[in-house]
């Protein structure tokens, strides 16, 4: 395709966020299933019955079926299938002959059902509107997880994140026996294992909260058309996973005014439980929690098969052939823990313990962006994967936080929101230059440089320390993540889509929409980019100006004085052997060592680009 043009024929650069909505048209893109019976095979629903899915081709709703929709969800309405003519009348027919069926007399309202409650990324009791519905509505509740073996997700959830995923899955379970419920796992399509669920457990009712990305409202889309026309089931869809709007959402105009605070719903307390459960696989049966391997495997694969076996026959180190063994101790898992975490975070940030005198975060000296500071809530894996609710931490903080400090906070929080938006709009953000042309962009780094980066191997301090911490714990705070993203673009001259892939792999709060919109805003060629270049020397004596965040991380400085911790070269030889720091020894040669000149040459390939395609360089 000529980068020039959009799959359309209409430019592709946008100036904001909302250019971009504006300018790209969305079409309706409703699926329907309507095959009659109550069996799977005559539901039409097999291995060979649906096609798998892919990012570039998921279309967006029309932005007043989106807000109609959204408004629907939100109070758990149930939304009509598109393109299923007479649907209702279809499924009123289907009720009457299974009642018929059941002995109940047609024209009656039957003594309610009971229902199943999918569960994705909302592992949690508090503010979880499908089960909290469901346990007010129905008699008995079934939650169900199913692992879709064909997740049209081009970028399922790996590494670190798979590890996280496992542990909410387990503590979340552990909270549901505390109610006598528990989680029914299941492995294959998800559209299969939901009917066929429904039909074992003669639940009337499906309750599930709308995932956000593109290919996954999708896939909700054909499952709920799949329930409501071939099994006549109540169908109800919910909005959970957002602090203040969902990607296809319209943009409000003025006259509508700023969308107003949701309160999250009360924690649910009561769950009951069918007459008989449907069978389930083990948690561990889905593999989420393999993590045998010296370090993360560097092909990106789960686990590596000869360590795990040692560890699941007891004779491994745990330090050396568990690659989660550190993330197992740095975060305490679940939703009770995610609550802690974000009551500890408040009442720090209200006593001012986190922006100290003279470290205001409008300071110039650091201030927030310390990194041998605890300045950081840290609560970002835990909204991820559903343990915490961003609508319940937006309630806490606006009751807890001055306006000035709230602001601060919750503007962070609802950049998750807006990344969703963007990813919605342009699905294939995750893999493509937003500004198509910057697909063209020579990149001069090497396969070894980008080895070295993500071991924390580059000789730059700051950058090791950083990348080592994600490597042992699978997070860092947001002022690191830009050091280390603009050192590979910037200076190793690399492509944003490298570091895209580590991140997404490495990062216990992996998230595509928010990695994709940052790494491109760093990289050029996302609708916005980055001003600004984080020197790696500068700002490691500006954000670690003891030394102390390095030493923790790159213990084979620790002996080295404060003064040459950020830049080992420079210092004098006895002082290095001294301290046991040997260059390529203990410690690594720099990955490149002229910075300016290795900018410099990066900005020549961006700038031959604009040269290429003026047209989209703004006078």
């Amino acid at each position: 395709m000529d980068p020039g043009k959009s799959a359309d024929g209409r430019k592709m650069y946008f100036r904001t966020l909302d250019d971009s909505m504006r300018e790209q048209g969305v079409v309706d893109s409703g699926v329907s299933l309507a095959p009659d019976g109550v069996s799977l095979s005559s539901l039409g629903i097999g291995s060979s019955s649906r096609a798998r899915l892919t990012g570039p081709e998921v279309q967006a709703a029309e932005p007043s079926e989106a807000v109609t929709r959204a408004e629907d969800t939100a109070a758990g309405r149930k939304a009509p299938c598109a393109g299923s003519s007479g649907a209702a009348q279809r499924n009123l027919r289907r009720a009457r002959r299974r009642a018929a069926r059941r002995g109940e007399v047609p024209g009656t309202d039957p003594e309610p059902g009971g229902c199943i409650v999918l569960i994705r990324d909302d592992c949690r009791l508090h503010d979880n509107p499908a089960l909290h519905t469901a346990a007010t509505m129905h008699p008995w509740v079934v939650p169900l997880y199913v692992h879709d073996d064909a997740d049209p997700s081009p970028w399922p959830v790996r590494g670190a994140g798979l590890w996280w995923r496992h542990e909410s899955l387990k503590h979340f379970d552990s909270s549901l026996h505390s109610l006598g419920s528990k989680i029914v796992y299941r492995k294959g399509r998800l559209v299969e294992q939901v009917m066929d669920v429904l039909l074992t457990t003669g639940a009337t009712a499906l309750h599930f909260n709308l995932q956000l990305e593109p290919w996954h409202h999708e896939r909700d889309q054909e499952l709920e058309c799949a329930a409501v026309e071939s099994l006549g089931v109540d169908v109800r869809t919910f909005t959970a996973l957002v602090m203040k709007f969902e990607p296809w959402e319209a943009r409000r105009s003025k006259e509508e005014g700023p969308r107003q605070r949701r309160d999250p719903f009360e924690a649910v307390r009561r769950l009951g439980s069918p007459p008989e459960w449907p069978w389930s696989l083990p948690l561990d049966a889905l593999g989420y929690g393999r993590t045998g391997g010296r370090k993360i495997p560097p092909n990106f694969r789960q686990f590596n098969e000869k360590r795990q076996a040692m560890l699941t026959a007891g004779f491994a180190v745990l330090e050396e052939d568990d690659w989660a063994y550190e993330m197992r101790k740095f975060w305490p898992m679940g939703e009770a823990a995610a609550m802690r975490r974000l009551e500890e975070w408040l009442k720090d940030a209200a006593w001012g313990c986190y922006f100290p005198p003279g470290l205001h975060p409008r300071d110039e000296a650091g201030g927030r962006f310390r990194a041998d500071k605890a300045w950081t809530a840290m609560l970002s894996p835990y909204i991820r994967f559903g343990d915490l609710s961003a609508r319940y931490v937006e309630w806490r903080t606006c009751q807890v936080l001055s306006q000035e400090l709230r602001q601060l906070f919750l503007k962070r929080v609802v950049w998750r929101d807006k990344a969703y938006s963007q990813l919605y709009r342009c699905p294939d953000s995750h893999s493509v230059s937003i500004r198509p042309q910057y697909e063209q962009e020579a990149w001069s780094g090497t396969r070894l440089q980008l080895r070295r980066w993500q071991r924390g191997e580059t000789g730059y301090p700051l950058v090791d320390a950083a990348m080592r911490q994600l490597w042992k714990v699978g997070w860092m705070c947001n002022h690191l993540r830009h050091v280390t993203a603009q050192f590979l673009i910037e200076h190793l001259d690399l492509s944003w889509k490298e570091g895209f892939a580590w991140y997404d792999y490495t990062l216990v709060d992996t998230d595509v929409a928010i990695n994709a919109m940052m790494w491109q805003m760093g990289g050029h060629s996302g609708i916005g980019s980055w001003n600004f270049v984080m020197h790696p020397i500068y700002a490691g004596k500006k954000v670690d100006p003891e030394g102390n965040y390095v030493r923790r991380w790159l213990p084979e400085l620790r002996n080295l004085p404060t003064e040459y911790i950020h830049c080992p070269w420079e210092a004098p030889t006895g002082t290095r052997i001294s301290a046991q720091v040997l260059i390529n020894g203990v410690y690594w040669q720099r990955v490149i060592e002229d910075l300016i000149a290795a900018r410099l040459a990066h900005q020549r390939n961006v700038i031959a680009v604009r040269k290429r395609f003026p047209q989209y360089v703004e006078k």
